[in-house]
């Protein structure tokens, strides 16, 4: 069934409200970036963070399926539901590519300047990706439940993501193994909320980038609310 006339400028709209634009802008310049250092280098070093910055993408993607059914009328629990469960379960791998300056150190032919911008290009792409994704939620969520639900909200999932990458930087869980190996990973899980004190890690790692997360949001909103008012203001 074809779509309504209106659909496609609302979908623009939409795209264009929620962050695609720069989203791309950034993801295009890193991976430029990327691609000129491994023509510099004639090697392969680096190249792994393209695939980061796809995994970071899909948590974006989910977040604006989502927010499409909403524009839509069709936010109904058996359609976001699956959308949200998936995009919790992914949202780690988009701020997790700032994890990726443990790899940061001298290598032959490029300097090590040159790689701290293009691991920092990529950090940042994929943050912004994080911060786009989880606005769309929560923003959807204060008309349900209010801003204290709303913040709530991100406050939890500040601390889920927190816990993601340590599973992912430390244990070196990937987001397939939820499907690949859940039984193996949610022993893991149990043994983390039974026995922190046994992961020297574990409460260091997901408090910081708790912290980094929710401190990081708050500022985004900030910033957003007060170009929309400027943006007001003038028409």
């Amino acid at each position: 069934m074809s779509q309504p006339p209106s659909a496609f400028p609302a979908l623009l709209s939409m795209l264009r409200r929620h962050g695609l634009v720069p989203a791309l802008l950034c993801s295009t310049a890193a991976v430029a970036l990327l691609a000129f250092r491994l023509d510099w280098s004639q090697g392969a070093s680096y190249v792994f963070l393209l695939w980061n910055l796809i995994l970071a993408w899909l948590p974006y993607l989910l977040a604006l399926a989502a927010r499409w059914l909403m524009v839509r009328g069709q936010e109904r629990w058996w359609s976001l539901g699956p959308l949200a469960v998936a995009w919790l379960a992914l949202f780690p791998n988009a701020p997790y590519l700032l994890t990726d300056f443990i790899h940061l150190s001298q290598r032959p032919v490029v300097p090590m300047w040159f790689d701290a911008a293009l691991l920092a290009l990529f950090a940042a792409t994929g943050w912004l990706l994080g911060l786009l994704s989880l606005e769309i939620w929560k923003h959807w969520l204060q008309r349900r439940w209010g801003p204290v639900g709303a913040w709530a909200f991100v406050a939890l999932t500040s601390l889920l993501c927190g816990y993601g990458i340590y599973l992912g930087r430390v244990e070196r869980w990937n987001s397939w193994d939820v499907l690949a190996d859940p039984r193996r990973l949610l022993s893991a899980v149990h043994a983390h909320a039974t026995a922190p004190g046994d992961f020297p890690y574990l409460l260091g790692v997901t408090v910081l980038f708790a912290a980094l997360l929710l401190l990081s949001y708050a500022a985004f909103e900030s910033l957003r609310l007060r170009f929309r008012r400027a943006q007001w203001q003038r028409s």
